[in-house]
């Protein structure tokens, strides 16, 4: 009904409708336009900054999944611009392989000629099947389009035909009006028809709806109602836009614009006394929507102009950093870090214009592959350095685990501690190994020192047992019942002096006194047998027991030991068990000082007690105790 009295009003009042009409048009075309373009330019934007940051291999990855989608709108506007990416890219350069290919030479002999090609680009080749797959879709998507308009064509070709036999129908004016309206329906659900019919096919349309309405002479009344119908709906789409005003997505308030005036051009005339007002309103605030969003795309710009600033930034950062010389491991991990920030930061900023995007990306992604790609190649020099120096700290486990079952313990504590300076000057190995071979080769250590300190331990508790059996000698010299033969008693006194130096050394604290003791008993027993000390004393060439233990030779190899140990106590400064090796290594060191401390007071006791024997025996009982004495001497050297 409204469409049919469009067309009568158009017939009686031309200049108002066609005025209407062609600014309706006007504005409808240039927001359609602006709002056609800004969409794509937003869409395809952020289409090619999706794809632009994609690898070779998942673009043809994308390309299968748009395919399987089975969406042909979707193919026909994001293929194209993944293309035109994938092509951009760089092609890797490809490992060649040699083939035999018959040639033809100058004599024209065809001979065999081995020859270096590329080999197969297998990522190049998979997008080019899944693109010609692309091609015949849209061939045959294309094709029944083509079609479906044939059929479009043809439908509304039957609807012409339809509008001519209403035309010389003799029926009534409402059986009339109802087929109108149907074939006018029918008219608008039918779709595209092929671009060269539509011209003709719109004005033979409306030529036959002119006619019909000349036919069947609306009265003047209807007409007017359908005026004010139309100015209703109008004014209801005046509020509407004006509503569009606060909307905050500027996008969806043009697109939504785009909508409300292609049904404004439906709708129809309005009364000619408000058909200015009306316009001027609707107008008005379609102009103040597409001021906002001149605005919107004005500020974006210069949004992304900044963008396109700080991208820049953090790509001179990157080249700063790439061309930094990185010597340490602790360099190239602070360096990683940096570059992993700036890249995180990059993620963060927004677009940048289009004209920049590919280029600034490419320079940026670049840099940091190959910073990336000079680490891998630096990670795996120092793997294998690393596995060369697991190697020879394995070769010193094993050497240090053979040496931790001797018993020459001086040779085999400097052997040892040739070892542990050599392990120092080894370089690192694997983190994972690191902790692992290290308690390899301590454990082999302790091992060894603690057989050496329980060696000691054992020459610590010989000492005890020897005041024990000193004190038992001395009460058995006391309790000893002499006879009257002054030669049996000499020999007695002989037999108690013998087994007195057999005995060995006392320890520190006891040695005065009970040495005092012994000296008393003697003196005292001599001045009542009336025995000289010439005749008691030792014949030549008999030898006065002497320590068994090396003394001297033990403190010496403890001095080096604790050298070494307090030397070394920084030794695993960066391991993760540091402060519990260190803890273990001052308790090694007082273990180590004391027991030094012990065999100093043993060694100590023993030249006293050798002077005071000096002191009672003749000169060559004490010339043949210093010769026992070196001879002794140079055993605890060896």
């Amino acid at each position: 009904m409204d469409n049919a009295q469009d067309v009568q009003n158009v017939q009686m009042q031309p200049e108002e409708n066609t005025q209407i009409h062609e600014q309706t048009e006007k504005l409808a075309e240039q927001q359609n336009s602006n709002a056609s373009e800004s969409s794509e330019q937003t869409s395809i934007e952020d289409i090619i900054n999706y794809y632009s940051q994609k690898t070779r291999e998942e673009l043809v990855e994308e390309l299968q999944n748009l395919i399987n989608k089975n969406d042909y709108e979707e193919l026909k506007a994001k293929v194209p611009l993944l293309r035109n990416t994938y092509r951009n890219m760089p092609k890797p350069e490809m490992e060649t392989e040699k083939i035999v290919k018959k040639v033809v030479n100058a004599q024209g002999e065809e001979e065999e000629q081995e020859m270096e090609v590329p080999k197969e680009d297998t990522t190049e080749v998979k997008f080019n099947e899944l693109y010609n797959k692309y091609k015949e879709i849209r061939t045959d998507y294309q094709q029944k389009e083509e079609q479906q308009k044939e059929e479009n064509l043809k439908k509304k070709q039957e609807l012409l035909e339809e509008l001519k036999k209403l035309l010389d129908s003799e029926q009534t004016l409402k059986e009339i009006y109802d087929q109108f309206n149907n074939i006018q329906e029918k008219w608008k659900e039918i779709g595209n028809v092929p671009h060269a019919e539509v011209n003709n096919l719109w004005e033979s349309y409306h030529f036959l709806i002119e006619k019909f309405y000349e036919k069947v002479k609306i009265n003047r009344e209807l007409r007017d109602l359908d005026l004010k119908k139309n100015l209703e709906k109008k004014l209801i789409l005046c509020e509407k836009v004006e509503e569009l005003l606060i909307d905050e997505d500027i996008n969806n308030s043009f697109a939504i614009l785009q909508e409300y005036h292609r049904q404004w051009k439906e709708i129809g005339a309005v009364p000619t006394d408000k058909n200015d007002e009306v316009w001027e309103r609707f107008k008005r605030a379609s102009d103040a929507i597409n001021q906002r969003r001149r605005e919107f795309y004005e500020k974006r710009s210069e949004e992304l102009e900044e963008n396109k600033t700080k991208k820049i930034a953090l790509k001179d950062q990157v080249s700063a950093i790439v061309a930094k010389e990185l010597n340490t491991m602790k360099e190239w991990n602070e360096a990683t870090e940096e570059i992993k920030n700036l890249f995180a930061q990059w993620k963060t900023i927004g677009s940048i214009p289009k004209a920049d995007n590919e280029t600034l990306w490419t320079q940026f992604k670049t840099m940091i592959d190959g910073f990336f790609e000079k680490r891998k190649e630096m990670f795996d020099k120092n793997k294998q350095t690393e596995e060369e120096n697991y190697n020879k700290k394995i070769a010193i486990c094993v050497r240090a685990e053979e040496i931790a079952k001797r018993d020459d313990f001086d040779a085999a504590t400097k052997e040892l501690k040739d070892l542990q300076e050599e392990w120092k000057h080894i370089g690192a190995v694997r983190k994972n190994l690191s902790d692992k071979i290290w308690l390899r080769f301590r454990a082999a250590c302790d091992e060894f020192f603690n057989r050496k300190s329980e060696s000691y331990l054992q020459t610590h508790q010989q000492i005890e047992e020897n005041l024990q059996k000193k004190l038992a000698l001395i009460e058995e010299l006391k309790n000893y019942q002499f006879t009257e033969d002054k030669q049996e008693n000499v020999n007695a006194l002989k037999d108690f002096q013998k087994r007195w130096f057999e005995i060995g050394f006392l320890p520190n604290k006891s040695r005065k006194e009970v040495n005092k003791q012994w000296e008393e008993i003697i003196e005292s027993n001599r001045d009542k047998l009336q025995i000289s000390a010439e005749e008691i004393a030792t014949k030549k060439g008999q030898k006065k027991a002497k320590p068994s233990i090396p003394i001297r030779a033990k403190i010496e190899s403890l001095n080096e030991e604790i050298n070494r140990l307090e030397n070394n106590i920084g030794f695993f400064a960066n391991s993760k068990n540091a402060d519990l090796i260190k803890q273990e290594f001052e308790q090694k060191l007082s273990a180590l000082r004391l027991e030094k401390q012990k065999l100093e007071d043993i060694l100590k006791q023993a030249i006293e007690q050798k002077q005071a024997s000096k002191e009672q025996e003749q000169t060559e009982l004490i010339s043949n105790e210093k010769q026992e004495e070196n001879t002794s001497e140079e055993q605890v050297v060896e």
